[in-house]
């Protein structure tokens, strides 16, 4: 995308050339994104991010590839944009009043255990599921934030081994949106590899540019259970354009879960990092969101470990201490 193409419709995005190193910047009072012509990298923060296709320049204008448009409008904007890729263009939708920001609170939060009933998720080579672990997970997070945390609404997707469409999933999570705004959504899952020398965990946010091919594909594994028979409500919400401050706080969600679970399970289960992938589960989802792949049930020793009630508890509490330093921040 043209950056004159963005700047026309966000008038306080600004950028810089520098002509001989081809070192550019793009920045407002929010931050400074910068890249290098012909790069497929750009940094912010401080930190190095790659994305798949290069920043090219043609003419007098900057052709930004789609991850860095994203990046630009997660990071550099302060209010909400709703926006969309379709194909070759991007559609977005400015509010004629930008929402002022405000603290980050969270007042109730729904837990997601993967997969459940007829789909049983992937599976370890003895034959035990992934919908069982995740379940597992998912009730001693609920214990745990009911004894600890009891001024906050907590709500479980599925209690036992039933199956729920991922669709009627961000159903009830959004459910809770008519008595709070303050809601967080946490989805458990396992990953599958066909080696059994692939581990790690991983935690995802929503995005339509995947970060790799392999989260591509986790993405497309997980989404296998998508109803034929789509609920019309839902389906409208999922057709929605993509929230860049819901978006934002599911990818700062994502990160503090990430070095919480680093913390209390590394190195027994290694951190692959934060990635974003186009999960239906989370698309349908109008709160922070994440997916998190606990460890590889392919894995002989994770998979082991993922089992041990032990383990599900310290996973539990992990994932808390996150949403619990994720609330404690300033958006």
């Amino acid at each position: 995308m043209a950056f004159s193409d963005l700047k026309s419709i966000m008038p306080e995005l600004s950028t810089k050339l520098k002509k001989f190193t081809r070192v550019g910047s793009v920045y407002t009072p929010q931050g400074n994104l910068q890249f290098r012509l012909g790069s497929s990298f750009y940094t912010l923060d401080g930190k190095i991010y790659k994305i798949p296709k290069a920043i090219l320049k043609k003419e007098e204008d900057v052709y930004l590839p789609l991850d860095l448009v994203e990046a630009v409008l997660l990071n550099l904007i302060s209010y909400d944009v709703r926006y969309q890729f379709k194909e070759t263009e991007l559609w977005v939708l400015i509010p004629k009043e930008p929402t002022p920001k405000r603290n980050i609170n969270v007042k109730a939060i729904v837990i997601d255990a993967g997969h459940g009933g007829k789909d049983p998720g992937t599976s370890d080579p003895s034959g035990n599921f992934e919908k069982d672990v995740s379940l597992g997970v998912a009730r001693y997070t609920y214990l745990y934030l009911r004894k600890y945390y009891p001024e906050i609404r907590v709500q479980m997707i599925r209690k036992n081994d039933s199956f729920v469409e991922l669709e009627d999933r961000s159903k009830l999570a959004n459910q809770m949106l008519n008595d709070t705004r303050d809601v967080v959504f946490i989805s458990f899952h396992c990953n599958a590899s066909l080696s059994d020398k692939a581990a790690g965990f991983e935690v995802y946010y929503l995005s339509q540019s995947p970060s790799t091919e392999a989260a591509r594909e986790t993405a497309l594994l997980e989404n296998r259970y998508v109803g034929k028979h789509k609920n019309p409500v839902v389906s409208q919400i999922q057709s929605q354009m993509l929230s860049s401050v819901t978006q934002r706080r599911s990818k700062k969600l994502a990160a503090a879960v990430a070095e919480q679970y680093e913390k209390g399970l590394g190195p027994d289960i290694p951190s692959r990092g934060v990635k974003k992938a186009d999960f239906s589960v989370l698309r349908g989802s109008l709160m922070p969101a994440v997916l998190v792949e606990m460890g590889y049930l392919t894995n002989p020793e994770e998979s082991r470990k993922l089992r041990d009630k032990s383990y599900q508890k310290k996973i539990a509490r992990s994932v808390i201490k996150g949403i619990h330093e994720y609330a404690s921040s300033k958006d």
